[in-house]
């Protein structure tokens, strides 16, 4: 049995966020219902613009909406509102992300919902935070970059900016808003008692420079691990090469390739000289690493136990052995495309083996199904569909 078999869990969520939160959860065994509102549902389902050309599947969506249920609710209607309000009295955990005082506006805030559910756990992943003065503005991954000092880690004083292409804070912090919840439901089994779990794209970012904070805060100094790597072209690609714990890693790079020890120049003695040289070592150590591929790179320098590895692109990652051992890829069932390799969760419990997940749903595809697990008849639902309150 999947630890998390028999928890219901409310998703009210756009984006990536929170419906990767809700994903994570229902890859644990919970029962994860994703509440949208009509006609377009989540923005994820149409922010792909390949995919609603073709007006199949969005490839975002697919990416996080596995192993849901989809109930698509008209929230502005007082029908709408009674039945998300049965499903949450009945619920175990309700996740949203949106603006603050949005749920308190349709009446359910975490006051008004805890009472008339004293043990659901309400879990609430924000932009930049509840209060302050950052709080409604609209929030996205990389605003969160920008105002947290994600994108100016690494740059020289007076550089040019630079954001992360992957969504790395909405992913971290969907990591972190399902680890609150877990963490919460760990604390009812003991107390009984649901708990408010909240969150931000802010904070978050912030927490990922736990270390840059802690050189400010001791020494006052600004913590730069770029410094530490230097890339080199090969004949047949680009290597990363980390001048990490090792206190004269030019010496050893040249011991390698058969070279006589450049380090021998006073200008690059040591690790700290050779940091602030960079651009000679490059300059001089450069045309060596292009004399041969990025193979024979990487065997050479790991004999002389220096840190290295190839630069892949993200094609060669998915076809590599490494990958395919960690079975960090699984089988999706996907309409109109069969079964694809999407990538599943990175954290495994033995327990659960392998399984293929539940596929993406349309939206309001469970709608009807949803609505009489919760004990509403045929003629209510049917009577719901006809006045448009679900779809």
């Amino acid at each position: 049995m999947k630890p998390l078999s028999g928890v219901t869990v409310l998703e009210l969520g756009m984006v990536m966020q929170v419906p990767l939160a809700g994903q994570m959860l229902g890859d644990y065994g919970a029962d994860v219902i994703k509440i949208e509102r009509p006609p377009r549902g989540d923005i994820m389902r149409d922010l792909d613009e390949v995919g609603t050309a073709r007006e199949e599947m969005s490839c975002y969506y697919a990416a996080v909406g596995c192993n849901k249920r989809t109930l698509c609710l008209d929230l502005k209607q007082d029908e709408g509102r009674e039945v998300l309000g049965k499903l949450i009295d009945n619920a175990d955990v309700l996740i949203h992300n949106f603006r603050p005082g949005a749920m308190e506006r349709l009446g359910f805030g975490y006051d008004e919902v805890s009472k008339r559910n004293p043990r659901l756990v309400y879990a609430v992943g924000y932009a930049f935070g509840a209060k302050g003065p950052l709080s409604g503005m609209p929030g996205q991954d990389m605003l969160a970059q920008s105002l947290s000092g994600f994108a100016m880690n690494g740059v020289e004083p007076g550089g040019r900016p630079r954001l992360t292409a992957t969504p790395i804070v909405d992913y971290a912090t969907a990591a972190s808003l399902s680890q609150g919840v877990l963490a919460a439901l760990l604390g009812r089994e003991r107390s009984g008692k649901g708990d408010l779990v909240t969150t931000s794209l802010f904070d978050v970012a912030i927490a990922m420079q736990l270390l840059e904070t802690s050189s400010r805060a001791l020494y006052d100094y600004r913590t730069d691990w770029v410094q530490y790597a230097m890339i080199f072209k090969t004949s047949d690609g680009w290597i990363t090469v980390l001048t990490l714990f090792r206190d004269n890693p030019l010496q050893l790079m040249c011991m390698a390739f058969g070279e006589d020890d450049m380090s021998a120049d006073p200008l690059l003695a040591n690790s700290t000289l050779q940091r602030k040289h960079a651009d000679i070592v490059q300059e001089k150590f450069g045309p060596v690493m292009e004399r041969y591929t990025t193979d024979e790179c990487v065997k050479r320098l790991s004999k002389t136990d220096i840190l290295c590895a190839p630069v892949m692109d993200l094609d060669d990652t998915l076809k590599h052995p490494q990958t395919l051992q960690n079975d960090i890829l699984r089988e999706v069932d996907i309409p109109g495309h069969g079964s694809v390799q999407l990538v599943g969760n990175p954290v495994k419990l033995a327990s659960q083996g392998k399984e293929m997940p539940r596929p993406p749903a349309a939206l309001g595809e469970f709608s009807s199904e949803i609505l009489s697990d919760f004990g509403y008849s045929e003629n209510e639902i049917r009577d719901f569909q006809e006045r448009g309150v679900i779809t």
